[in-house]
C-alpha cells in the first residue's frame, strides 16, 4: 500500500513498500528543478531516527526522518509551513507512477493497529513503562548508562509487570452485522474481567477487527493485581465485550500481519494455527 499523508500542520509522510523508490526518483526529479538534494543526503536520511535536512523542489530546510507510525517503510517530512503545499504537489506528481495516493487518519490507524504499533496518548501515557507495552528492546539497561527512571525499570524487570499491552484478533465478529469496537471495551480472560481495550480498527490484511488493550491479572479472591507473564496471557481464553455482547478473541503479544504479507485472502491461512505468540 502506497500512501502520502499530509495534514494542516507542516508535517507529511511517505509510507509504503515503494516509498524509497518514490523518494529516490524524487531526488532526480527535484534536482532538475535546481534542488540541493543529493543521493548522499538521501542515504543518510534512510538511517532510522537520524533526521537530515534536504531540499525538495524549490523548498529547503526540510527535515527527513526514516520513520513511520504504520509499520511500513517510509519517511516523515517536517516541512516549513510556507513550503507545505509546494512539497505536497511535488511528491504527489513524482509518485504517480508508483501508485501514490492520499491516506487519512483512519487508514493510518488501521495500519498501525494491525502492526501492533501503540499510539501515544491513547494506548500509552506517562505512566506506561516500556516493559508493560512490549518495548523493552528500546531500553538498553545492560549498558550501565544512568537515565531518569532506570532504577525503577530495573526493579520492575526483576519483580515483573502488572499489566501487558496485548493484541486481540476478533474471531466470531461479523463486520456487516455486529457493532464495531472502538476503544474502552472490557476484556475478559476465562470469563473474568482482565482490562479494557485502548484502540481498535479493522485490519484489511487479516480481514477482521483487531483491538489493542492492557491485560491485568486480578486475584479472584482479593481483586488485587498480580504479575502478568507471557505464559499467563498465552494460556487464557479471551472475549471482548462490545455493547454487551461478548466476542471470542485470540490474544497475541507480537504482530501477526507479517505472516500474511504475501496472502491476498484470509482463506489462504488458517488463523487457528496462530494460537502461540
Amino acid at each position: 500500500m502506497n500512501f502520502f499523508h499530509s495534514c494542516v500542520s507542516p508535517l507529511g509522510s511517505d509510507r509504503g513498500c515503494r516509498a524509497q523508490e518514490r523518494f529516490t526518483s524524487g531526488v532526480h526529479h527535484f534536482s532538475r528543478h535546481g534542488a540541493l538534494t543529493s543521493l548522499k543526503s538521501l542515504c543518510a536520511a534512510l538511517l532510522p531516527l537520524l533526521p537530515q535536512e534536504m531540499s525538495v523542489g524549490y523548498a529547503n530546510g526540510i527535515r527527513v526522518m526514516s520513520m513511520t507510525h504504520t509499520g511500513e517503510p517510509g519517511f516523515m517530512l517536517y516541512i516549513p509551513i510556507e513550503y507545505a503545499l509546494h512539497v505536497y504537489n511535488e511528491v504527489m506528481s513524482v509518485g504517480q507512477k508508483y501508485g501514490i495516493r492520499n491516506a487519512g487518519y483512519y487508514a493510518l490507524r488501521s495500519l498501525r493497529i494491525e502492526k501492533f504499533f501503540a499510539f501515544w496518548g491513547q494506548d500509552l501515557n506517562t505512566l506506561t513503562t516500556p516493559l508493560e507495552c512490549g518495548r523493552e528492546s528500546r531500553v538498553k539497561l545492560e549498558k550501565g548508562m544512568d537515565f531518569m527512571g532506570r532504577d525503577a525499570l530495573l526493579q520492575q524487570k526483576q519483580n515483573g509487570v502488572y499489566k501487558r499491552l496485548t493484541m486481540f484478533i476478533l474471531d466470531d465478529h461479523d463486520t456487516d452485522l455486529d457493532l464495531w469496537p472502538w476503544w474502552g471495551e472490557p476484556i475478559y480472560r476465562n470469563g473474568q474481567y482482565a482490562g479494557k481495550t485502548t484502540s481498535s480498527a479493522y485490519s484489511y490484511t487479516l480481514e477482521r477487527h483487531v483491538c489493542l488493550g492492557f491485560v491485568h491479572n486480578f486475584s479472584e479472591d482479593t481483586g488485587e493485581e498480580q504479575v502478568v507473564t507471557a505464559d499467563f496471557i498465552n494460556r487464557g481464553e479471551y472475549e471482548i465485550d462490545i455493547a454487551g455482547h461478548r466476542f471470542q478473541a485470540k490474544a497475541k503479544l507480537y504482530p501477526v500481519t507479517s505472516l500474511f504479507t504475501h496472502k491476498r485472502r484470509k482463506d489462504d491461512v488458517e488463523l487457528s494455527d496462530l494460537h502461540g505468540k
